[in-house]
C-alpha cells in the first residue's frame, strides 16, 4: 500500500511538472509584475527608440528590452529575463539566426518614442508581429 501510496505521488508531482507552462500568471505583464513596470517607468526622455518585448525562450516566457531605433548604434547586448525579473540568457549585438531561432512569439509591448513636443515617452501597444532589425 505505501508502495502504492509513492507512485501516485510522484505521477502527481510529475504531472504538475509537465503542466507548468512556465507563463507569467497575469494578464497585463507591464502593470502587474512591478519590475517590468519600473523598467518601463525607467524609459523617459527617449532620444532613441526603446521597446520591451515579451517572447518564449525554452517554453518560457520571457521579457527584453531593446533600442531599436534604426538611426540610432545598439551594439548593447539583450538580456532575456523571466517572470521575476531574473536574467536567464544572454545575446550579444548584433542579434543574429540564433536569437531568431531561440527566442519566438516576440510581442511589442512598450514603446518609447522622443516626442518632439514635451520630450516625454508616449506609450503605444502594437499588435502587429515583430520584427527584429
Amino acid at each position: 500500500m505505501k508502495k502504492l501510496i509513492l507512485i501516485f505521488v510522484v505521477i502527481v508531482l510529475t504531472m504538475s511538472c509537465e503542466n507548468n507552462d512556465n507563463t507569467c500568471d497575469c494578464n497585463d505583464p507591464l502593470e502587474d509584475l512591478a519590475w517590468l513596470n519600473e523598467l518601463k517607468s525607467s524609459f523617459t526622455n527617449c532620444t532613441c527608440q526603446m521597446a520591451i518585448f515579451q517572447a518564449t525562450y525554452n517554453n518560457q516566457t520571457v521579457f527584453y528590452a531593446i533600442m531599436n531605433d534604426p538611426l540610432c548604434n545598439s551594439n548593447g547586448s539583450t538580456v532575456l529575463l523571466d517572470c521575476s525579473g531574473n536574467s536567464i540568457k544572454v545575446y550579444e549585438s548584433p542579434l543574429g539566426d540564433t536569437f531568431s531561432n531561440e527566442v519566438t512569439d516576440r510581442k511589442e509591448l512598450y514603446t518609447c518614442k522622443f516626442n518632439n513636443f514635451t520630450g516625454t515617452c508616449p506609450r503605444t501597444i502594437d499588435s502587429r508581429p515583430s520584427r527584429l532589425h
